[in-house]
């Protein structure tokens, strides 16, 4: 801990982003809240902060305020300047609130999207894609015993056997649990090598020999082929809705603006 800080840790909630304070100083009136620094970890929520991340960013903030307190004490908040960059926050607040306020009543319709939906039928497709499950094994020569094994099973108990023997032996750890399936996927979402032979692989086929990657030696069944098709306008419906709503909103502060400045009479300096 930094000598030149003096910082008493609330006992059993420090660092917690659940808890009240955070940290104080001793003899200054300075304190962190989980609210000083949540904002930071919320701009990244997927992120699994430390102790020590969360440490470093009390300390960082604990500065930040000992540095206002310091700018505060200087004298600086009696001057002429000060105080108009307060008003001219001021104004910018009241501005950023009532824009907010004016969001409330801005509404976008099914039809509206739809339109959007109709006419930019491109843009919603969701791209070609492979249903599959594979086997991974550590060595060639057990899948190469796989695909003989499987290669014996009638095409209509194919992928249940597949499932099944990859329960069995595959090293894949959710093979346990999915009998290896991988679900769908487009192109670029698999490593290479895996990607090239799954693809070629016809509907309902394993593949012929094992397919070596990164990860060891595949033994793929192919299952189905989605072809190219638009996405339901009720998947993508919500997020047409947001992505028009901004624009609705700036023509309604437009309109608002435009009507208010009919109203007056300019007179511009000459």
């Amino acid at each position: 801990m930094k000598k030149f800080l003096s910082i008493s840790f609330v006992a059993a909630m420090a660092l917690s982003l659940n808890a009240g304070v955070l940290a104080s100083v001793k003899g200054t009136d300075i304190t962190v809240t989980d609210e000083d620094i949540a904002p930071v970890f919320a701009q990244n929520p997927h992120a699994t902060p430390s102790d020590e991340d969360k440490k470093q960013l009390i300390d960082q903030m604990i500065k930040f305020k000992l540095m206002i307190a310091e700018a505060k004490k200087s004298g600086i908040v009696n001057g002429e300047e000060y105080k108009k960059q307060v008003e001219l926050a001021k104004d910018e607040i009241a501005f950023a609130l009532w824009q907010q306020e004016q969001t409330k009543d801005v509404k976008v319709t099914d039809e509206e999207a739809k339109k959007i939906y109709d006419d930019n039928k491109d843009s919603f497709m969701q791209p070609e894609s492979i249903v599959a499950s594979h086997i991974l094994l550590k060595d060639e020569k057990e899948a190469k015993d796989a695909i003989a094994k499987l290669e014996k099973v009638s095409k209509d108990k194919l992928k249940a056997e597949f499932n099944k023997l990859a329960k069995e032996i595959s090293t894949d750890p959710s093979a346990k649990e999915n009998g290896g399936d991988l679900g769908s996927f487009g192109k670029g979402m698999m490593v290479s090598e895996f990607e090239e032979a799954a693809w070629a692989l016809n509907k309902g086929e394993i593949s012929k020999t094992p397919v070596k990657t990164q990860f060891g030696y595949h033994v793929i069944y192919k299952e189905d082929l989605k072809e190219a098709a638009p996405v339901e306008f009720d998947k993508v419906k919500e997020m047409i809705k947001a992505q028009i709503a901004p624009s609705k909103l700036n023509k309604k502060i437009d309109d608002i603006a435009n009507e208010l400045f009919g109203k007056q009479t300019v007179e511009y300096a000459k």
